[in-house]
């Protein structure tokens, strides 16, 4: 018998269970995708189009089947939805079909809520949505400070040897894996630059920059 880590995450995916159809049934494709994505970058698999279109049709059958062709999914369903995701639409996560996709903050909020929808076990009526949808996300600024000052990394830069991280612990360290476009990566430091100012913590700005210097030579400036 294979161990957790010994399984692929095709397996994985392939495995699944889907939900109850009275969980979802209310939310929105797009709000289903978030947390697709979501799910999929806490355990590490890709966030590539093929693995968020297998992880729907599993999950979520009655949203994401083809239509008449319910042993099947239906991609052009999923390629909407992430296409609505998108900074020009809903602005839930960054990517694309070739390199994958990544939450931003109002995305992650939105997965959020969904899976605590799904975890109570407990359907929601569409009201009830409409306000859960409505509040506001409250950020804790000084849980993301004490995160990024009490990693490895950190305690490397002060050092002046965060050059010898691996670019993966950088990666996971920004919420990030090697799939994650730049941009998107950009993006999530900008935010947590913007928590550091916000807390007087020039020594996370600075060291957010490097992490940012580093990964942007090492990931190529044109990803």
């Amino acid at each position: 018998m294979k161990s957790e880590d010994e399984i692929s995450y095709q397996e994985k995916l392939l495995a699944l269970e889907p939900c109850q159809e009275p969980l979802y049934g209310n939310i929105d494709l797009n709000s289903l995708a978030t947390y697709a994505i979501n799910w999929l970058q806490e355990r590490s698999i890709p966030t590539t189009f093929e693995n968020i279109v297998v992880f729907l049709y599993k999950a979520f059958p009655a949203k994401f089947a083809l239509e008449g062709y319910s042993g099947f999914p239906d991609s052009a369903r999923v390629g909407r939805s992430l296409l609505q995701l998108g900074p020009k639409y809903r602005n839930w996560a960054r990517g694309s079909v070739q390199q994958g996709f990544v939450l931003t903050e109002a995305g992650l909020s939105r997965a959020n809520m969904v899976n605590q929808i799904i975890a109570s076990g407990k359907p929601q009526a569409k009201e009830d949505l409409k306000k859960k949808q409505t509040t506001k996300r409250t950020m804790d600024p000084s849980k993301e400070i004490l995160a990024l000052e009490q990693s490895p990394l950190f305690a490397k830069w002060k050092e002046g040897k965060l050059d010898e991280a691996n670019t993966m612990d950088l990666q996971i360290l920004l919420g990030a894996y090697a799939y994650t476009p730049l941009r998107a990566i950009r993006d999530r430091v900008k935010l947590l630059q913007e928590t550091a100012l916000q807390a007087g913590r020039s020594d996370i700005t600075n060291f957010l920059k490097r992490v940012m210097k580093i990964l942007e030579h090492r990931m190529g400036e044109s990803a």
